[in-house]
């Protein structure tokens, strides 16, 4: 154990550069964390010694310490020191939202996350799918015209839903909790295309659901490939309405 403690003490040994100190900081225990240094459990030197060996003040440490936290990389035990955490998906995937502020450029690149992401998972969910999970979509839909015709502005809600039961029924744990991670902004963004000139668009909320429609008849054909293709197809619609609702601003 202690001569695993002198290996670890050597590998944050050297001083950073003043630029961005702290951000350099947490690039190495996450590099050292790649490269299994760091593993799950292990306790990082104490505060005053982790200073020295890096070469910075303990306020700056303290700063990429509380970064590392947020993105729950290590836990803070007071009066007990720093541990790498768990490292189990879904801890990292949790704070993915708050990376992003709320504004037409995050959106923008959430979509183009999205578009990476979501068609692959609609691929594995239309060769995973139960009979249960296509009527629950049914079921979702019929409330989604429901909510068209009564109260259009709760749409985005139903929107997201639609998206987050696609990638639990891809049978991927990951993608499942990397939307749940993503859901608040997913939602943000929704409304965001849902409105025009400040007020819900039906037209656009009808478009929605139609493609869902065309998404869901791919699924229950178990075709992994229109699926994945409509679902992209989706998205990039999603994507148009966002860039048009920018450069009218």
């Amino acid at each position: 154990m202690a001569a695993r403690q002198a290996t670890m003490n050597e590998q944050f040994r050297g001083t950073v550069h003043r630029e961005a100190i702290s951000h350099q900081i947490t690039d190495r225990v996450l590099s050292l964390i790649r490269e299994q240094q760091l593993r799950p459990g292990d306790r990082l030197p104490p505060e005053r010694e982790l200073a020295t060996l890096m070469g910075v003040s303990r306020a700056t440490l303290r700063e990429a310490l509380r970064s590392l936290s947020m993105m729950n990389v290590v836990e803070l035990r007071h009066g007990s020191g720093t541990y790498i955490t768990s490292l189990e998906p879904q801890l990292l995937v949790e704070n993915f939202d708050l990376v992003f502020s709320l504004n037409d450029s995050s959106f923008l690149e959430l979509i183009e996350a999205r578009e990476v992401i979501e068609p692959g998972a609609t691929a594995f969910a239309a060769k995973r799918i139960t009979d249960e999970g296509i009527a629950s979509l049914d079921d979702l839909i019929a409330r989604s015209w429901q909510c068209h015709k009564t109260n259009p502005e709760d749409f985005p809600q139903l929107d997201i839903e639609f998206h987050v039961r696609i990638a639990d029924y891809s049978g991927n744990a990951l993608l499942m909790r990397i939307m749940q991670a993503l859901t608040r902004m997913s939602i943000a963004s929704s409304q965001r295309t849902s409105v025009d000139k400040g007020a819900v668009n039906p037209d656009r909320v009808e478009r929605a659901i139609r493609m869902h429609e065309g998404i869901l008849a791919a699924l229950k054909a178990r075709d992994a490939e229109v699926a994945s293709k409509r679902m992209f197809e989706h998205l990039l619609a999603v994507e148009d309405t966002l860039r048009s609702a920018q450069k009218g601003e």
